[in-house]
C-alpha cells in the first residue's frame, strides 16, 4: 500500500511541475503594461520569434562548416606475390603508404565564407522581420486593450448613470409624477446598457488574452496602463523616407537576400575550377629491405562542365532576388504614402468630432437633467440625452484608436517601432 499511495503521489508530483513552471513564469510578468515594456517583453519571451532565432544558429554553424579546411587522406596498401616472377619488386612483401592533401587555390574557401557570411546576414535580417511584424501585432493589441479599457470604464459611468434614473424615476413614481411605463422603459435601457457593459468586458479579456498568447504566458491577463492618446507623428513624407530606405525591415531583408545570392553566384564560379590533390607516400619491400619516396599532383579535368547548370540556377537567382528587392522598395514607398494620407485623414476626423461634438457632451448631460427634474422634459428624451452622450464618447474612443494604430504601422513600416 505504502507503494502505492508514493506512486500516486510521483503522477501528481509530475503534473505539478509544468503547472507550476507557468505560474512561475507567469509570475514574471507584470501586471500592468506600457507600450514600451510589451515590446521589450516580445522581443525577449515571444515563443515565435524563439522559434524563428534558431535559424541564426543554423547560418552560424553554416559559416563554421564553410571556414573548415579539406582534411587530408591518408591510404595504405601491402602488396604479396601471387606468383610469376618478381616484376614489381624484390621480397617477401611490399607496403605502401600515401598521404592526399587537397589545395584550395582557386578561391572556394574565401568563396564559400562570404557566401556562408552573407546567408548568417540574411538569416538575421529574417528573424528582425519576424521581430517587427510581431512588435507591429502586439502594439495593435495593446492599443485595442486600452481601447477596450475605456469603454469599459465609460459604459459602467453610463450604467451607474441609467441606474440614478431608475431611482429617479421610482421617486417620482410614489409621488404620483411618474407612470409604471417610465419606470419599465428605463429599466429596460439599463438592462441593454448591462449588456453593452458586458460586452466590452468580454472584448477586454479577449485583447488581454491575445497578449498572452503573444509572449506564451496561458495564465497571464495584463492590463494596459493610460489611453489610447495620438503621438502627433509628422505628416511628412520626406522626412519618413530616410528612415524607409534605411531601416525598414523588409528591404533590409530583401538586400541581404540579394547580397546572398551575389555571393551563392561567386561561389559557384570558383567552384567550377578543379581542386589539385598533393599526394606524398613512401614504399617499403621486406626481405630484403628497400624503399622509395612518392610524390604527385592530381587534378579533375572539367570536360564535361557539370558546374554549368548550378551557375545558371545562382544567377537565376540573382535576378529573382533584385527583382523582389525592386518590388518591395517600390510597395514600400507606395505604402509608406498611403498610411500617412490615411493617418491625416484620421486625425483631421478625430479634430473635427471634438470640435463639433465633444465639447458638447458635458453641456448636453446638464441640460437634459434639468429639463426633466423640471418637467420641461420626458423619460425619453433624458434617455435619449444618456444615449447619445454614451455613443459620442465611444466613438471618440474609436477614432483615438484608430488614429494611433495608424501611427504604429507608419512606425512599423520604417523600422522605428522599437525606437
Amino acid at each position: 500500500m505504502r507503494g502505492g499511495w508514493f506512486a500516486i503521489f510521483a503522477v501528481f508530483a509530475l503534473a505539478w511541475q509544468p503547472l507550476a513552471r507557468g505560474q512561475d513564469a507567469n509570475a514574471a510578468l507584470p501586471d500592468r503594461l506600457t507600450l514600451p515594456i510589451l515590446l521589450r517583453l516580445v522581443a525577449e519571451r515571444s515563443p515565435r520569434l524563439a522559434v524563428e532565432q534558431v535559424s541564426i544558429d543554423s547560418a552560424e554553424a553554416e559559416r563554421i562548416s564553410a571556414g573548415a579546411r579539406p582534411s587530408p587522406t591518408v591510404s595504405y596498401g601491402r602488396f604479396t606475390p601471387s606468383g610469376g616472377a618478381g616484376t614489381l619488386f624484390e621480397g617477401n612483401r611490399q607496403q605502401q603508404t600515401t598521404l592526399d592533401l587537397p589545395l584550395l587555390i582557386g578561391g572556394q574557401r574565401g568563396a564559400r565564407i562570404e557566401a556562408a557570411e552573407q546567408g548568417l546576414q540574411a538569416a538575421r535580417a529574417r528573424v528582425g522581420l519576424a521581430g517587427n511584424e510581431l512588435a507591429l501585432r502586439a502594439a495593435d493589441l495593446f492599443v485595442r486593450l486600452q481601447a477596450a479599457q475605456e469603454k469599459v470604464v465609460l459604459l459602467e459611468e453610463s450604467a451607474a448613470e441609467i441606474e440614478r434614473v431608475v431611482a429617479m424615476v421610482s421617486g417620482r413614481l410614489d409621488s404620483g409624477a411618474a407612470s409604471r411605463y417610465d419606470l419599465m422603459r428605463v429599466e429596460i435601457e439599463l438592462a441593454g446598457m448591462n449588456a453593452r457593459l458586458a460586452d466590452a468586458r468580454a472584448e477586454q479579456a479577449e485583447k488581454s488574452a491575445g497578449l498572452a498568447a503573444l509572449l506564451g504566458a496561458p495564465g497571464w491577463r495584463p492590463s494596459a496602463n493610460g489611453a489610447a492618446i495620438p503621438a502627433g507623428l509628422s505628416l511628412s513624407v520626406a522626412e519618413w523616407r530616410g528612415a524607409l530606405i534605411s531601416s525598414n525591415p523588409q528591404i533590409i531583408a530583401a538586400r541581404r537576400e540579394e547580397e546572398t545570392a551575389q555571393a551563392a553566384l561567386k561561389r559557384s564560379e570558383r567552384e567550377r575550377w578543379p581542386v589539385p590533390v598533393l599526394s606524398v607516400g613512401r614504399t617499403w619491400t621486406s626481405e630484403p629491405f628497400g624503399a622509395a619516396n612518392f610524390v604527385g599532383l592530381s587534378t579533375e579535368i572539367p570536360l564535361s562542365d557539370a558546374w554549368r547548370g548550378l551557375m545558371a540556377k545562382a544567377t537565376a537567382d540573382l535576378r529573382a532576388a533584385q527583382r523582389r528587392r525592386e518590388a518591395i522598395e517600390s510597395e514600400a514607398d507606395v505604402e509608406l504614402r498611403r498610411l500617412i494620407d490615411a493617418l491625416a485623414q484620421r486625425r483631421a476626423a478625430l479634430e473635427r468630432f471634438r470640435r463639433n461634438v465633444g465639447e458638447r457632451i458635458p453641456a448636453l448631460k446638464q441640460m437634459a437633467e434639468d429639463a426633466y427634474r423640471l418637467g420641461r422634459g420626458s423619460l425619453l428624451e433624458l434617455i435619449d440625452a444618456a444615449r447619445s452622450r454614451l455613443d459620442a464618447r465611444l466613438t471618440e474612443v474609436d477614432l483615438r484608436a484608430a488614429t494611433v494604430a495608424q501611427e504604429l504601422r507608419i512606425l512599423g513600416l520604417t523600422g522605428k517601432l522599437g525606437g
